[in-house]
């Protein structure tokens, strides 16, 4: 047993320090956070020498081999700064020539790190660092062959872990590309001495978030781009197509069938400016919709309760929702992250208002000592059988497997759900848009068929 000595900061955020005793430094700050500190820092009380007595001559020697070598990556540090303060010049000075219109900003502080970028990140320091690299060399090389935002960032976290930070307290310098899910599993893989196994747990969970994305992007591609043809074919015929017919059935003379008069008065309609008159008003409801979405609840909840209740588009929405709250739970219970916490990040893993609310009800109330199980049981939001599945795991003491097992079970169901609504959506958007588009030309050739009626008229 060697002897820390240790600082950090308590429940109500104060700092406090001691000495602990404990195996290694990572028991005695695993020892520490089960007490409840954070940012946690110990250190090893070597014994001091009186007047240089007792020192030990090869210690000395690896002390100055250590420092040498921490003076060396701290040159580096300073010459990779300097190196990205430059090209970081060069790259305004660059921006400035571009044009007027080009209003995306990527560069520099005001640039996002796309989420690819970011996971191949995570998967490289995950492989470095399990075949034994040393977190600075793992970092060096990660940044080597990282690209725009995400070799400044990573160098920035490399320069703070060369100062002598620790990864997760470097991380949370850059709040802003790093969420609390990523921060806290990247703490918990510090301190349990497994940082390999987070990252591959950060890297899981955002390949499995991606894929959920990716599902209903791909779920409603093909619907919303049938829909834009669509209208787009029918606002091109009525103001290019129409017009024409219309010179001839004016020659031909008589009354117009009531499905071509239609046609023709809402062609004059849109040559009449009745087109920016249609893009105003949806304009205007896309912004009165998003104002009341965010400033008046009921309206949030009465929309958001609607989209659950659609065919096959609620059980997406719903599928996909539990898959990423249960996944995310169980990487911040395999963390050791405590429960309040899970619940309070756990409530922005939908963008649903009445998810949101659910979680942070349960949040409320778990403090009160309810089961988790419970809690999610009385949530009607939830189907019956999350209750069941937690209370199992509740019961059994392996919550964070039975989460992981509801994730990919859900992640399971909302793939087959897709896949479903793909399959329905083809032929049925098929079948609209060619009655749309057949609806059009009947009735502007209806006055042909019937042109001896007009000219006896």
């Amino acid at each position: 047993m060697a002897r820390f000595k240790w600082t950090a900061k308590d429940a109500q955020g104060r700092k406090q320090s001691g000495e602990i005793e404990a195996d290694s430094v990572s028991a005695a700050r695993m020892e520490l956070r089960t007490r409840g500190y954070r940012s946690v820092q110990a250190k090893s009380l070597e014994n001091s020498s009186f007047f240089g007595f007792g020192s030990d001559p090869q210690k000395e020697k690896n002390k100055k081999r250590a420092e040498q070598r921490r003076r060396r990556q701290q040159e580096a540090a300073k010459q990779r700064k300097a190196q990205r303060e430059s090209s970081s010049g060069t790259r305004r000075k660059t921006v400035k020539k571009k044009s007027a219109l080009d209003i995306e900003i990527t560069w520099g502080p005001f640039g996002d790190i796309p989420e690819k970028d970011l996971m191949v990140f995570c998967k490289k320091m995950a492989t470095m660092v399990r075949s034994g690299l040393p977190l600075i060399e793992a970092l060096t090389l990660a940044n080597d062959q990282s690209k725009a935002n995400m070799k400044r960032v990573s160098g920035e976290i490399l320069d703070d872990v060369n100062a002598g930070q620790s990864l997760s307290q470097a991380m949370r310098k850059q709040e802003r590309h790093f969420d609390s899910i990523y921060l806290n599993l990247i703490e918990a893989g510090e301190l349990s001495g497994n940082l390999d196994t987070f990252l591959d747990r950060m890297v899981f969970m955002m390949e499995r978030q991606k894929e959920i994305k990716s599902g209903i992007k791909s779920a409603l591609f093909y619907p919303i781009t049938l829909i834009v043809v669509t209208l787009g074919i029918t606002i091109f015929m009525l103001t290019n197509v129409v017009p024409i017919f219309q010179e001839l059935f004016e020659g031909l003379g008589g009354e117009l069938p009531a499905p071509t008069q239609m046609l023709v008065d809402i062609s004059e309609f849109l040559l009449s400016g009745g087109l920016l008159y249609l893009a105003g008003w949806v304009l205007g409801f896309i912004v009165l919709n998003s104002f009341l979405t965010k400033t008046f609840r009921p309206f949030a909840r009465f929309k958001a309760g609607l989209w659950l209740k659609m065919p096959l588009f609620g059980d997406i929405i719903l599928k996909a929702a539990i898959a990423r709250i249960a996944l995310l739970m169980a990487n911040l219970f395999a963390a050791g992250v405590s429960i309040v916490e899970i619940l309070r990040i756990a409530e922005n893993a939908s963008n649903n208002i009445l998810f949101q609310e659910a979680m942070e009800r349960i949040k409320e109330e778990v403090t009160s000592g309810t089961a988790l199980s419970l809690l999610f049981a009385e949530e009607t939001v939830f189907p019956a059988e999350l209750g069941q599945l937690i209370k199992v795991g509740e019961e059994t003491g392996n919550i964070e497997e039975m989460l992981s097992s509801i994730a990919k079970y859900y992640q399971e169901e909302f793939d087959a759900v897709v896949e479903g609504l793909s399959t329905v959506t083809e032929p049925l958007m098929i079948v609209i848009v060619g009655a749309v588009v057949g609806g059009l030309i009947m009735a502007l050739y209806l006055p042909i068929f019937q042109a001896g009626d007009l000219v006896k008229g």
